[in-house]
């Protein structure tokens, strides 16, 4: 007999977002765990019982770590029976520690995780923790199947997008679910029960100084970049201009949330898509700044003109690298002259360029590490939102990258690797040397090019850097006051609180945290 037989006829589900790696230092690392409010907001219309825990975002605001499990415990389990955790990069350690002390807690207990490392680990996840299954990918309609199954005591394994171990200790697929096709799904993520109230000030680096709110317009990405899985899939769909639409309304009308960051990994893939929404945004005057990601292969000027008009203030360009011969091997389909093209045609329509550098696939070297610095010297009369800089690539599960570090001895131990080391690392940690240089030559030399392209770029912008010393680079300053109403009076005043004295690490800088998110 199945252990979780006649268990469920009063289904709770505690729904737990662990601690992510990767994420920014203090409360700049503060974010909402979007799948998971996806995943709530889907119980929720389905009429599940479910209490939402956020360990990454409750251990930043506390300042200090803490123990999870005496966390978790704290909500009294016994309440409970289903958990759900969840997280983009969650620490597998921690994960499996939860796991088992619930296991010992209650072993009828019920345990799903999900997201993005989840899936990425699943046999892993299986073998060593108490999981009963993973949720392979989108979990918005697998969580609400499988919630049924258990509460009508039904055989939960049939449930598709499953993963799980069998009586023989195989690890079993249940059977591939589709991507989800309609992204109109007729809900939006659960953001007040992630504590959005308090999320919606995290004010990132090129904030107008307004409150702010991450959506998703797309999912998916088409391109075959060596270093990139994308979990959501290889082909793009998009939600309806009109649903994009509505959710910014929302946020506008119930959180006063006038700054949207949309996470599409590629913002809705096509010129078309991008002119159908920003000319619904116009039509509305939803007044509301906006952010995105793009591939500079699907802009033109006459995009990038009507974005500018429809709300976006920067954009968020994956470039990788100012060499031609790395570009060819990331197999990112671009050059470095049609990205200076596009960058700078960015900035002179008025939309801040930003963009993504990274350094490490095999056959870069000396010369190709001068090639990007120089690259990046040369743009620097463009007004960045950040500073660029060159980071480090990690080769993850699924890429071309990882297979060539495994096939080169780099990875010896792949479970320690996807379980410890990937956790470890940011954007600011050494990781796997891929290249042929000395690891000690080849981190200097990344080091002293980011050093040498951020000086150059204070000498040309000597405001940036008195800016920069004051904390208010943080900010877009030119827009701060640009189509002002009392609304937004607090939200700018939190802003500069934060920019200049909340976000650093030291007493004062933990005292006006606390202000800015007291709960």
């Amino acid at each position: 007999m199945d252990r979780f037989e006649d268990q469920f006829l009063l289904m709770r589900i505690l729904l737990i977002g662990i601690q992510n790696s990767g994420s920014r230092f203090g409360h700049a690392g503060l974010f909402l765990p979007l799948g998971l409010a996806y995943i709530s907001a889907s119980l929720k219309k389905e009429g599940y019982s479910y209490t939402c825990m956020d360990l990454h975002n409750e251990e930043i605001l506390d300042g200090k770590s803490f123990n999870s499990w005496e966390r978790v415990k704290a909500v009294d389990l016994s309440l409970y029976n289903v958990v759900a955790f969840g997280g983009v990069f969650m620490k597998y350690e921690l994960l499996k520690m939860l796991s088992q002390r619930i296991w010992e807690f209650n072993k009828n207990m019920f345990q799903v995780v999900g997201g993005n490392m989840a899936t990425t680990i699943s046999g892993i996840i299986l073998r060593y923790t108490k999981v009963d299954c993973v949720c392979l990918s989108e979990g918005e309609e697998t969580i609400v199947e499988l919630a049924g199954y258990l509460k009508r005591g039904k055989d939960w394994k049939v449930t598709k997008g499953l993963k799980y171990l069998n009586e023989e200790g195989e690890i079993v697929s249940s059977g591939y679910r589709g991507k989800i096709k309609n992204l109109d799904l007729g809900l939006f993520p659960d953001r007040g029960k992630w504590s959005f109230d308090i999320l919606m000030k995290s004010f990132p680096y090129g904030s107008p100084g307004r409150y702010s709110a991450i959506m998703f317009a797309s999912r998916g990405c088409p391109f075959s970049c060596i270093f990139c899985n994308p979990v959501s899939g290889k082909s793009i769909r998009t939600r309806s201009s009109e649903n994009i639409v509505s959710e910014m309304k929302y946020l506008k009308n119930k959180w006063n949330i006038q700054y949207i960051r949309f996470f599409d990994e590629v913002f809705l893939g096509s010129k078309e898509k991008i002119k159908q929404l920003c000319e619904i945004i116009i039509k509305e005057k939803l007044n509301v700044y906006w952010w995105c990601q793009l591939q500079i292969r699907i802009v033109d000027e006459a995009t990038l003109r009507l974005m500018k008009k429809a709300g976006c203030i920067e954009i968020s360009y994956g470039i990788e690298s100012g060499s031609d011969v790395i570009l060819s091997e990331m197999r990112k389909g671009i050059t470095k002259e049609l990205a200076r093209k596009i960058i700078e045609m960015t900035d002179k329509i008025g939309i801040r360029p930003s963009i993504s550098i990274i350094a490490g696939t095999p056959s870069e070297n000396y010369n190709t590490l001068k090639e990007t610095n120089d690259f990046l010297v040369s743009l620097n009369h463009i007004n960045w939102v950040q500073v660029p800089s060159i980071g480090l690539i990690v080769p993850i599960p699924g890429t071309t990258l990882f297979d060539i570090a495994k096939e080169r001895g780099l990875i010896k131990n792949e479970r320690m690797y996807l379980t410890k080391e990937m956790s470890e690392l940011n954007k600011y940690s050494k990781t796997i040397n891929l290249t042929t240089m000395p690891d000690k030559e080849y981190f200097d030399y990344i080091r002293k090019c980011n050093d040498n392209i951020k000086n150059d770029y204070y000498k040309k912008h000597p405001l940036k850097w008195l800016l920069s010393f004051l904390g208010l680079d943080h900010l877009r300053l030119d827009l701060m006051f640009r189509n002002f109403s009392l609304s937004q009076i607090r939200p700018i005043y939190e802003s500069i609180i934060w920019s200049t004295l909340g976000k650093r690490d030291n007493m004062i800088g933990r005292i006006c945290a606390g202000i800015i998110y007291k709960r």
